[in-house]
């Protein structure tokens, strides 16, 4: 790749902290735990059907099995068995109603795998099968919603139609994604004192964990204690999801008083967790000769499966985004999360906005080719700018749209690679190329508000060292070196001395989920005011050491913490070693720990109205990807890739870097290979790594540029930085459309269908 570090060339980064553990194998994982003796293992006897009448389990056969301690079953849950985190309409264990396939139906605990293994073939399970439904527009038109139909509206749609020159009407739909996490869903759970549970789990969310454990225990929450060393990736796939895996580990070692283990295979993982929410959208679009979207009224249904899990927040940011970076006056946005048979579908990195913007893109490059107008022209066109009102009333205050377009255009040359593109097209027959243009404007917080609050804990130890626990979970995205960052700068400390613990609900507990890409803003805001805490208290006793060793009178006021020294801003050469004042202020009874919390301001939004302010800021940036297709055989080679992205003041633009890059090719992989697939029995058949294709190496491009851009903004979070980890993942949709404009040098009628594999391209070319 070319020009990737152009981005950070001349800015102050800190170390990765977990690099060369990661590199040299020696970061640990909970499968790095080895097991404590009389550990058993669990394995679960899962549903071969969608949807069923549960009328008996009969276990007694497995129980006697040889090697056999305990089959576990609802009639074994002394709490309650209803689980979920919003609404509790999740089963832990179904006692009437089988939802879909692969849905735990009791859990075999024994002194070995192996033996658990054939224990589940003694089983036998008698039910009732039923019709299932897997598709959203037919759970939609029987209203199998979660809860009722959500709305924002805006402005006078229907007039707006009536006076527009052009409508254009459509269905879109999107399939779903698999999380594909190199750390597999994975639970410890060890009994001791009492009832309580020492549970090591793979979640991003040690609150939800801790807390609906304990329920279905029936147990006080500080009865189970939470603790995450890391993660091995998760992309939301460990945010809800993880919840059930951690109970079942937890129920195991309270009824048995036993450790437990439950880790999935890779196969029993694909088929019975959530994906990526397949979303199916109708549409319809007014708009003038120029391009100018005048109304917009769009139906998305979200394919929610079995039980609600974070279906209806999802559905929400899908429609908070279904306008994208574009002001439209007049729009109506309703929105449904449907009841399937599938998996209960979850997070997954974006949380439904990808759906929503991947239609009003669609519908943009469609307006420009019945036009015959430029794509890039027709987004300037339409961009939002200073003082626009979004859907949903909030304001747009910083606004770099129309900059970052430019910036593209000139990033990419791109008025050149049009001219290049359509000369290479006129040439070949076989093989033509296409242009894609993708923005971005993502709002960045919980949407439900009272998720945005944080903790942190931090030590400083007499030698100096520093320990600092926040509620965030390190799960690659490299949280913890952040945290060190912004300890480091308060304090004025390298980042060397620091040590950024794992998460652990006795250290923080009620942590909201490291998820919505508001990791570093919460987390590290909590830990800036701990740390501005300490330095606060330091400050006296910094002056008194300074008139001890130089003789020198200082106002506390004036000390300056910077490069592991401690001095007078009048005075920088009359100094004392951080060090040194930490054992001065502990000899002198200084408190040199605090607490510290935060909770983002000035967010609100009225479900009822549809009306608020759900973000503290949002993020722009902008995409143009090429592409060549092989029109014979359906492939296709990504030739090069631009990216603008605005990002605030950066706590670590390597990392921010990485994070750009990744999401991408993420989302390159969604819209292209990563084709998930169902039967009629609704089982997953894409749900092996042999069946199921990612983005590897080969598929980069060789030409890959990214342009991080200051902000402008000034509600940007921790030290103006701005979150990074989900909105990136929109600029890989460019990708998809393409493949469309290439494909539509062949056929100038294509739609493609999602993902664009090379069976799709086939099939319009």
């Amino acid at each position: 790749m070319q020009n990737t570090e152009n981005a950070v060339k001349n800015r102050s980064t800190s170390q990765h902290l977990s690099g060369a553990l990661h590199l040299t194998g020696k970061s640990r994982f909970i499968a790095d735990e080895a097991p404590l003796q009389g550990t058993l293992y669990a394995k679960f006897l899962f549903s071969p059907v969608a949807h069923a009448r549960l009328r008996k389990l009969d276990i007694s056969q497995a129980e006697s099995y040889p090697g056999i301690y305990k089959v576990i079953t609802a009639a074994d849950i002394p709490g309650q068995n209803m689980i979920g985190h919003v609404i509790k309409d999740e089963p832990l264990f179904p006692t009437l109603e089988i939802m879909y396939a692969f849905q735990p139906l009791a859990m075999v605990l024994a002194e070995d795998e192996r033996c658990a293994e054939l224990a589940l073939a003694q089983i036998k399970i008698d039910y009732e099968e039923l019709p299932a439904i897997f598709d959203p527009e037919d759970a939609d038109a029987r209203e199998m919603w979660y809860v009722p139909q959500r709305k924002i509206e805006n402005g006078d749609v229907d007039k707006a139609f009536a006076e527009a020159t052009y409508i254009m009407e459509g269905k879109t739909s999107n399939s779903g994604q698999e999380h594909f996490y190199m750390e597999g869903q994975r639970a410890y759970a060890v009994p001791f004192e009492g009832n309580r549970i020492l549970l090591h789990s793979a979640t991003q969310s040690t609150m939800e964990v801790q807390e609906v454990a304990a329920h279905v225990l029936g147990i006080p929450a500080h009865d189970i204690v939470v603790e995450v060393p890391r993660l091995g990736g998760a992309f939301g796939g460990k945010e809800r999801a993880a919840t059930i895996w951690a109970c079942m580990a937890a129920l195991g070692a309270f009824v048995t008083k036993r450790p437990v283990l439950v880790q999935l295979s890779r196969d029993e993982d694909m088929h019975a967790t959530g994906k990526r929410h397949p979303f199916t959208s109708l549409w319809k679009v007014g708009y003038d000769e120029k391009g100018k979207i005048l109304a917009y009224d769009i139906q998305l249904l979200a394919n929610g499966g079995a039980y609600s899990d974070l279906s209806v927040a999802i559905l929400e940011r899908a429609m908070f985004h279904s306008e994208n970076a574009y002001h439209i006056p007049n729009i109506r946005i309703r929105g449904r999360a449907c009841l399937t048979n599938l998996p209960p579908n979850t997070a997954f990195r974006g949380f439904g906005a990808p759906q929503g913007i991947f239609v009003i893109e669609g519908i943009l490059d469609k307006i420009a080719l019945q036009l015959g107008l430029d794509r890039l022209q027709i987004r300037k066109l339409n961009a939002y700018r200073n003082g626009d009102i979004t859907p949903y009333g909030q304001e747009i205050k910083a606004s770099q749209m129309t900059q970052i377009f430019d910036h593209l255009s000139q990033k990419a040359d791109y008025e050149n690679r049009k001219s290049e593109v359509e000369t290479f097209n006129n040439k070949n027959e076989r093989f033509k190329r296409g242009l894609g243009i993708v923005p971005v404007k993502f709002g960045i917080s919980f949407t439900t508000a009272l998720l945005n609050q944080g903790s942190a804990l931090i030590w400083v130890y007499i030698d100096g060292s520093v320990s600092v626990t926040t509620g965030g979970v390190e799960m690659g995205q490299e949280l913890s070196t952040k945290m060190a960052e912004v300890v480091a700068r308060v304090l004025g400390i390298s980042t060397s001395r620091i040590k950024v613990e794992s998460s652990n609900t006795q250290r923080v507990g009620n942590a909201s989920p490291t998820a919505a890409s508001t990791g570093s803003d919460i987390n590290g805001n909590a830990a800036r005011i701990a740390a501005e805490k300490i330095r606060q208290a330091l400050c006296e006793p910094a002056a008194e050491l300074i008139k001890q060793e130089h003789e020198l009178d200082v106002k506390p006021e004036d000390i300056v913490f910077t490069a592991d020294m401690v001095y007078s801003h009048a005075q920088p050469d009359l100094c004392v070693s951080f060090i040194d004042l930490i054992r001065f202020a502990y000899n002198s009874r200084i408190p040199l720990a605090a607490y510290g919390y935060y909770r983002t301001p000035q967010l609100w939004f009225d479900r009822e109205l549809g009306n608020g302010h759900p973000f503290h800021y949002y993020v722009y940036g902008a995409a143009l990807a090429e592409v060549e297709v092989d029109t014979l055989l359906g492939e296709h080679s990504l030739r090069s890739f631009h990216i603008v992205h605005e990002n605030g003041q950066s706590l670590n633009e390597r990392i921010d870097l990485g994070q750009i890059i990744g999401a991408a090719i993420q989302c390159y992989g969604w819209c292209t290979m990563e084709d998930l697939k169902w039967n009629e029995q609704g089982v997953y058949t894409s749900a092996n790594p042999s069946t199921y294709k990612i983005p590897g190496i080969r598929d980069l491009p060789e030409i890959f540029t990214v342009e991080i851009l200051p902000s402008q903004s000034t509600e940007a979070s921790v030290f103006g930085s701005k979150a990074v980890g989900e909105p990136p993942f929109i600029y890989g949709l460019a990708v998809f459309f393409a493949l469309q404009d290439a494909i539509r040098k062949v056929n100038p009628e294509a739609s493609l269908s999602f993902p664009a594999t090379p069976e799709a391209l086939l099939l319009f070319s």
